[in-house]
């Protein structure tokens, strides 16, 4: 519907709230990025000229991606995340994984725009996004004090 309002990444959203993502395999952090997010009527987002993609790469067994898949030991993976889709309450985020030759996973994270989403499609391979209000950037324990006022 070209009149509903639905989220959306990056473009015009440059002062407004954020979304955090994290993706991690096995407890550990492979990527970690905050991007704008802001509301918009769906006919009124512009195209950007190219799309935006957050890219990241790490070491792994693409095997446990792929059984099929016939190479042994930890190679080179690219992972990449896009604004697949917009909706009333959520960025559909696209995600793949990738190695030179072939590709090992391609999945759908619902990024909400009000509270926090974890996906888990490969056993160990979680990645997670969670909103951040404008003036709600920094962590609890580093947000300034200033005397005589509640927090």
């Amino acid at each position: 519907m070209p009149g509903e309002v639905v989220w959306h990444w990056f473009g015009e959203c440059a002062s407004s709230d954020s979304l955090v993502l994290e993706v991690s395999l096995d407890g550990k952090s492979l990527y970690s990025s905050a991007f704008p997010i802001c509301q918009a009527r769906r006919r009124e987002i512009r195209p950007e000229p190219q799309q935006r993609i957050l890219e990241f790469r790490f070491d792994a067994v693409a095997h446990r991606f792929k059984r099929q898949y016939r190479a042994t030991g930890a190679q080179p993976i690219e992972g990449n995340i896009w604004e697949a889709g917009r909706e009333r309450n959520a960025i559909l985020l696209g995600v793949q994984f990738v190695t030179e030759n072939q590709v090992l996973l391609n999945t759908h994270h619902v990024a909400r725009a009000d509270a926090a989403s974890r996906s888990e499609r490969i056993r160990g391979l979680v990645i997670t996004t969670r909103p951040t209000r404008r003036g709600d950037r920094s962590p609890p324990s580093t947000r300034l004090k200033l005397p005589g006022t509640r927090q």
